[in-house]
């Protein structure tokens, strides 16, 4: 496939796969506030969750493709400079050799430099061409997995103080995707959320749920901070204490465990 096909046939494939996304993108609703209670909320927005997941199965598999064959077009290109790197030793040998024997009849090494010249220019051509496929790939927006598009939808409301909205999004994913890397991250979160609203009891739930599934977590030693403080909140000045004495333990260095240490100075 020469470098025109190649470009036309990614421009084709790139337009096909932005038209499928915009005709996919309506299709979500997002989910309405509830109270921490509302499962009937919940129930709905799983289901359009399930929605969204059939519609972007295709756009996921296509994108897997693609990203595939881009990867061979880098391959191309590579493989590509390096010939040119060969032919274009090859070319300076070739003048050395006629610069240092004037007297010996050149008319074959000129028409060699005349030829190598010509597939120089092709191949830097070719990579000219790999290289632009290659930028403009790398340029597009790169499309998110059903998990992640649930995920991003729900992190968005609670980064924009729409905890309730949020509330039901993170336990829809759950729901979903409880064994989605994504899943502890997503429980950090919906405790976050929970202990904005006031539901401290909730939130302590949600934290120990993510501890017990996955201590080994990034977000374990945040978990174990809005511990703390969800039982402080709750009256329980023992039970922030011992929660903050466990995150200083298991993660010294961590910055949660350096505003606990400030924290534990202050508990009566």
């Amino acid at each position: 496939m020469n470098s025109q096909n190649v470009d036309q046939w990614f421009n084709l494939r790139v337009a096909s796969l932005l038209l499928l996304a915009f005709f996919a993108t309506p299709f979500f609703a997002a989910p309405c506030a509830a109270d921490d209670n509302d499962y009937t909320a919940t129930d709905t927005n799983a289901y359009q969750m399930l929605q969204l997941l059939n519609q972007n199965e295709a756009l996921s598999s296509e994108i897997s493709r693609l990203r595939g064959q881009i990867e061979e077009l880098i391959d191309s290109t590579e493989r590509a400079r390096d010939s040119q790197i060969k032919i274009a030793t090859d070319f300076d040998t070739r003048i050395a050799r006629i610069e240092t024997k004037p007297e010996a009849d050149t008319s074959v090494d000129k028409a060699r430099i005349v030829e190598l010249e010509n597939r120089m220019q092709q191949l830097e051509d070719a990579i000219a061409a790999m290289h632009e496929v290659v930028t403009s790939a790398a340029q597009a927006p790169v499309a998110l997995s059903a998990s992640e598009t649930v995920y991003e939808s729900a992190l968005e409301k609670y980064q924009a103080g729409a905890y309730e909205a949020s509330i039901v999004d993170f336990r829809a994913f759950l729901q979903l995707y409880s064994d989605d890397p994504l899943s502890a991250n997503a429980r950090y979160w919906l405790a976050e959320a929970l202990l904005r609203q006031g539901a401290y009891d909730s939130a302590i739930e949600a934290g120990e749920a993510l501890l017990y599934q996955r201590p080994d977590s990034p977000k374990a030693p945040d978990t174990m901070f809005l511990l703390g403080k969800a039982r402080l909140e709750l009256g329980d000045a023992a039970g922030a204490r011992s929660a903050w004495e466990n995150l200083v333990a298991t993660y010294p260095d961590s910055g949660p465990a350096i505003k606990a240490r400030d924290l534990l100075e202050r508990l009566p």
